[in-house]
């Protein structure tokens, strides 16, 4: 092989693993960052019911949440794309 061929090879090498651990970097914090709202929209949901002293207990569902119709729908786990546990 030539200089020239081997030097092309290295540096499209260098760019594609580059280019690679960016992309994996922010699929990551993405999924990292969807995860984060859902999580958020339950606990503002437990908190604005707690400050409205209809939620008692120590330990609150989310069915109890979307009854008291404190949450419109069942939140969905970003990542496993699967329906929080609602007990």
């Amino acid at each position: 092989m030539k200089i020239k061929t081997i030097i092309l090879l290295t540096f499209l090498i260098i760019i594609l693993s580059i280019t690679a651990s960016c992309l994996w970097k922010i699929n990551y914090n993405h999924e990292q960052n969807l995860i984060k709202v859902s999580e958020k929209k339950i606990i503002e949901a437990v908190k604005k019911c707690y400050n409205q002293d209809k939620c008692t207990e120590s330990k609150i569902t989310i069915t109890q949440l979307i009854n008291l119709n404190y949450l419109t729908k069942k939140e969905i786990n970003p990542k496993t794309k699967t329906y929080y546990k609602t007990d």
